[in-house]
């Protein structure tokens, strides 16, 4: 249940209109016009695809089981099994990294 509310939370934080989202998507929409002016969003519309799937692919992450190699270092976390948790909880900071980026992409195409 742990994970599933990380992603939630990530997925909000990700979705959350922020002074930095709209600096993000200006410095996008820029780079955007800088490197195709002829189609402006095209470069932001594949980077937001790009990214959301990636986004995607996190949450998917942080659903499953940690790898073998973070539960056996188990013995350096101390005696609880925080694998798990210390997985889902790194995984979603990546799926809010990811999501913000795509939406300031996202908002750059308009």
């Amino acid at each position: 249940m742990l994970p599933l509310i990380y992603v939630v939370l990530a997925a909000a934080v990700a979705l959350t209109e922020h002074r930095y989202v709209t600096l993000t998507s200006t410095r996008i929409r820029h780079a955007s016009r800088l490197m195709s002016p002829s189609e402006p969003d095209r470069t932001a519309g594949t980077l937001a695809i790009c990214l959301f799937f990636a986004s995607i692919g996190c949450a998917s992450l942080a659903l499953q089981p940690p790898p073998a190699i973070l539960v056996s270092m188990n013995w350096h976390l101390g005696p609880h099994a925080v694998a798990p948790i210390l997985w889902s909880a790194l995984i979603s900071v990546c799926v809010a990294g990811f999501g913000a980026n795509a939406h300031a992409a996202v908002d750059a195409t308009y």
